[in-house]
């Protein structure tokens, strides 16, 4: 649900004291007297967050509607409501988000794209970190509920990139009893549990016991894959007085198997191929190949302490281990048919490589922040002050070979693409046997931050002043040659926002922010690079109708990532090296958002969202020339971020027919609904075509795509009382089985999205 408060309507001032931001929680807060409320009629404050939780934009339990900034809070009954298991699904309903980057060809991560960049993922406010290839998908049995926050985000959290960041809040002990179990069934041979049970362990309500687990698999969409996990998360939480509380929250995740983790080639997909089109469960890996292998093991501890009401600190920590086997085969150009100037593209054959990674990865994770709330001289003050650290260390073993040799521990075979054979040959699974060149790394980062926030009421005005500085260092050693790099870099970060609440529901902000991430690497001369930067400017409007929870966010964006390495432009002249790299490269995104949310009538939910997003890089790679064998690759300079559309649209209705009071009987149980998602073409790149012995670049951009989306639930209590807590939905994704290239991200890469699938839900709750 989308947790509120009701509050007098002419207490604005009051309840802007508690708040200002929320540049990514998207909670909100109130903050009445009960002489207030006698006085006046009441309106709905949305929080989007549980009693004594504080938003992901402000650290504070600022209202969304007192936030200067976009953010959007997606709550556990939307998640349930739409059934969505993963950032990626969770997400297809956000303004500004480019979700399934790698389609459903790869859902071992969620791989997305928020305002032009990768968001960082966070759990209960601190980032998820691990080794190149282990990062964890965290169950979604696990949250709660989630938060997007769009734009810079260094000043509360750190390096990141400028896009924003997406925080996941765990389920937490509650004080009342409750449990559900679940179980799901649909196509690719679907299976699905899960359970969640909530227990106060004591009559006094001082000890809350949670736990939640499950268990679930299914086929791939790429032949001969499949994926599964399991999970358990028990939790408990000490209240001895309603002012302090401390939580122990263990959770360990294993995916013995995560389906595939290959793409396919632009030709045969976007691209014309002469001999036709891939099919969409074309596996361009390898079934006797293909390992995914990835545990997760963490605890995490939350405390909190109001010495009053105007004073509160709070505290958290997570130890998280990440261990990962993976191998894969993958696309790594087309083989070719002649010699000499008669050599072409073999549009038949994909050359392939392969190889994979083996990694332990250690990390550690505090936030320790005071929050005071004060006036002076007539301005209402919400000040927080903290501290925060990163740490991560470990090992990575990685290497990868392309191409066939005469040597069978080496050798990767090439694959038929129209009649596939898998198995045979394959190379080396000992990574150190695979190539000699293999690389073994050991890692330790640390970060450490101190930040700052004011955030002031003065009437109707809101204003925020937020500063952080940054100390990050990286030790990298090479355990081949003992080989050691440093990185020590410091950084400044600053945010100032300013949000106007009318009496009548509209909320005009503005807003600045900026964002910071470590850069290794030096000029020809030896310099060292400094951090890259991010900044963004963003006006925009909110709209909360009056008696609706719903919040309606209209916003405009510029948005910038500077200093980024590329090549000198003068580089091989003047005795500077051909190699050399100067701090010049830029990509500009400028956006127009509007997104809306939240229940309009009783039983009546929607969900909106319309994105314009303009990223463009504007000083990029240089040109590189031409020669006789490849057609050369032009300047990146004046083109689109790849995988980033233009144009987007999404709307989701639900309805409840019991909710909405105008219906009684057994029709009461009966709730429905439906999702149209537009998504424009977007930008992709390769280079695999070659055409009288020259290699030949291609720049090109994907269809768009129009996909449905529906549901219809029961609550089967209504047609019967000893069926009371039981319910069933289904839920269809792509229901008329549009095929379709979410996008091609990387060079030479493109992912085909998911198909149709049918899932049906069987739930029991108390």
């Amino acid at each position: 649900m989308i947790y509120f408060t009701a509050r007098p309507m002419g207490a604005p001032r009051r309840a802007l004291a508690l708040a200002l931001l929320s540049c990514v929680a998207a909670p909100m807060a109130n903050a009445q007297t009960a002489a207030d409320a006698r006085d006046e009629p009441e309106s709905i404050v949305v929080t989007g967050m549980r009693d004594k939780q504080t938003g992901s934009g402000t650290k504070t339990d600022t209202p969304l509607m007192a936030t200067p900034q976009s953010i959007t809070v997606i709550d556990n009954d939307e998640l349930i409501r739409r059934n969505a298991l993963s950032i990626n699904q969770a997400l297809g309903y956000v303004a500004g988000v480019s979700p399934n980057q790698r389609g459903a060809m790869v859902t071992r991560y969620d791989q997305l794209i928020l305002r032009g960049f990768t968001p960082g993922v966070y759990l209960d406010g601190m980032r998820l970190l691990a080794g190149p290839y282990s990062m964890p998908q965290i169950d979604f049995n696990r949250i709660d509920h989630l938060d997007v926050v769009k734009g810079p985000a260094s000043v509360l959290y750190g390096n990141s990139t400028p896009g924003g960041l997406v925080n996941l809040t765990s389920k937490m002990p509650e004080a009342t009893a409750f449990g559900r179990i679940e179980g799901q069934v649909g196509n690719y041979e679907s299976l699905r549990g899960a359970v969640d049970i909530n227990q106060p362990l004591d009559s006094e309500g001082r000890l809350l016991a949670r736990v939640v687990g499950g268990w679930q698999k299914s086929d791939g969409l790429t032949d001969g894959t499949f994926s599964e996990r399991y999970h358990i998360s028990p939790m408990v939480s000490f209240v001895p007085t309603p002012d302090t509380s401390f939580t122990l929250v263990a959770a360990y995740q294993h995916s013995p198997s995560g389906a595939g983790y290959s793409g396919v080639p632009a030709y045969g997909t976007v691209l014309a191929n002469p001999l036709g089109t891939l099919p969409r469960d074309l596996n361009t890996g390898d079934p006797a190949y293909e390992r995914y292998n990835h545990k997760a093991k963490s605890i995490a501890a939350f405390f909190r302490h109001d010495f009053n009401d105007a004073l509160t600190y709070r505290s958290s920590a997570r130890f998280q281990n990440n261990s990962l086997s993976y191998r894969q085969l993958y696309v790594a150009g087309f083989a070719t048919t002649g010699t000499g100037s008669a050599r072409n593209t073999d549009f038949s054959t994909i050359i392939r490589g392969g190889g994979g990674a083996d990694e332990d990865f250690d990390t550690l994770t505090m936030d320790n922040s005071l929050n005071a709330k004060f006036a002076t001289a007539g301005i209402r003050h919400n000040v927080l002050v903290g501290l925060d650290y990163q740490r991560i260390t470990g090992e990575n073993f990685q290497q990868f070979n392309s191409g066939q040799t005469s040597n069978p521990l080496t050798s990767v075979p090439n694959l038929s693409l129209f009649s596939p054979s898998y198995g045979g040959t394959m190379p080396s699974f000992d990574l150190t046997k695979l190539s000699s060149a293999y690389a073994n790394t050991y890692t330790k980062r640390d970060q450490t931050g101190v930040y700052l926030q004011d955030q002031m009421s003065i009437g109707r005005l809101q204003l925020i002043a937020s500063g952080r500085y940054d100390w990050y260092d990286q030790h990298t050693l090479n355990k081949k040659t003992n080989g050691v790099s440093l990185l020590s870099q410091n950084a400044f970060t600053m945010r100032l926002g300013a949000l106007y609440e009318l009496p009548f529901g509209v909320s005009p902000y503005f807003s600045y922010s900026e964002s910071f991430e470590p850069q290794s690497g030096t000029t020809y001369l030896g310099e060292a690079f400094d951090p890259v930067t991010g900044r963004q400017y963003e006006a925009g409007v909110k709209f909360q109708p009056r008696g609706t929870n719903a919040i309606f966010t209209l916003s405009a964006y510029d948005l910038r990532r500077q200093k980024v390495p590329v090549g000198d432009p003068a580089a091989g002249t003047n005795g500077i090296p051909s190699t050399a790299q100067i701090q010049i490269g830029e990509v500009r995104v400028r956006g127009v958002e509007l997104e809306g949310r939240g229940k309009v009538a009783p039983g009546f939910d929607v969900v909106a969202a319309a994105s314009y997003t303009d990223a463009i890089i504007t000083q990029g790679t240089p040109a590189i020339a031409a020669t006789a064998t490849n057609s050369g690759t032009p300047t990146t300079t004046g083109t689109r971020q790849l995988g980033t559309p233009e144009w987007a649209a999404s709307t989701f209705l639900s309805y409840d027919l019991g909710k909405s009071g105008k219906v009684r009987g057994p029709l009461a149980g009966l709730s429905f609904g439906g999702g149209v998602r537009y998504v424009g073409g977007s930008d992709g790149t390769t280079s695999y075509l070659v055409v009288n012995n020259v290699t030949t670049f291609q720049r090109f951009t994907t269809d768009s795509f129009v996909l449905v989306d529906a549901l219809i639930g029961y609550q089967l209590g209504q047609a019967s009382a000893a069926l009371e807590g039981w319910s069933v939905a289904v839920n269809a994704a792509n229901l008329f089985d549009k095929t379709h290239i979410t996008a091609c991200p990387f060079n030479n890469s493109c992912y085909y999205g998911a198909p149709r699938t049918v899932i049906g839900s069987l739930r029991f709750n108390w």
